[in-house]
């Protein structure tokens, strides 16, 4: 995508979003990591909203599929990347290993996306963001055993599913599956999904929106990839230097 062309506000919502993650990888790590005295619980009063942000940057990350090209290379990039923060966190810090974070969703994300990107775009516009909605609310809780709303409709998925971790990457897993970062395809890719519909539409976003507002917030987000990849790192020497290893 040319400079001339590029949506600021999407890369400025974009670095808001990364700058969330890593308050949260933060939290996370003095919370659950190093069990800081005064942290301990914070983490888990976040739980309620935290999805929120998981959400946000993959709701402009399907906006910004749509204005890219080669999202396939992208895609099989992303997936060796994500292979080596598995491999780099099970090694490192096996108590807080990333199975199948937000890298892993949009590297597959990425992959489908390239390949199917005319056959999606031929659905109209209206009808598929609420199928897609639909379909994400419907899905939100598979990780809870359940499709549905509890209290409203559900309908309890069989056990069987959650036999394994293997599935974890769809939402399904044991109860004693762990990722310190998480996002599966289910219920994200319907959202993502969403996303790349209201990417056909960005050549109509106001001028007032398409400008700069916030320069290094912009900057965040156009460099959203290597600060996911260096700020936990980061963290977690930054607190092993102040409370010890863990």
């Amino acid at each position: 995508m040319k400079n001339k062309k590029r949506i600021h506000f999407i890369d400025e919502i974009r670095g808001l979003m990364i700058i969330a993650v890593v308050i949260c990888h933060f939290f996370y790590s003095l919370d659950v990591i190093f069990q800081v005295g005064p942290f301990i619980g914070v983490y888990d009063s976040m739980l309620s909203w935290q999805p929120i942000v998981p959400g946000a940057f993959i709701l402009i990350s399907g906006v910004s599929f749509q204005l890219s090209r080669n999202n396939v290379k992208r895609g099989f990039k992303l997936l060796i990347v994500s292979a080596v923060i598995t491999v780099a966190t099970l090694i490192i810090l096996p108590s807080a290993t990333i199975w199948f974070g937000i890298i892993h969703f949009l590297a597959v994300m990425n992959i489908i996306f390239g390949l199917l990107k005319k056959q999606i775009n031929k659905n109209p516009a209206a009808a598929g963001i609420i199928i897609f909605a639909f379909l994400f609310v419907l899905t939100f809780n598979v990780h809870m055993g359940y499709l549905g709303i509890e209290g409203i409709w559900s309908y309890k998925l069989p056990d069987v599913l959650y036999t394994t971790d293997f599935t974890a990457p769809l939402g399904f897993y044991t109860e004693n599956f762990r990722s310190a970062d998480y996002s599966p395809l289910l219920p994200w890719t319907f959202l993502f999904l969403i996303g790349t519909i209201l990417g056909r539409y960005t050549e109509k976003i106001p001028e007032s929106l398409a400008k700069m507002h916030i320069r290094p917030l912009a900057f965040v987000g156009r460099h959203t990839l290597i600060i996911y990849l260096l700020h936990q790192p980061i963290i977690i020497g930054v607190l092993t230097l102040v409370y010890g290893r863990r």
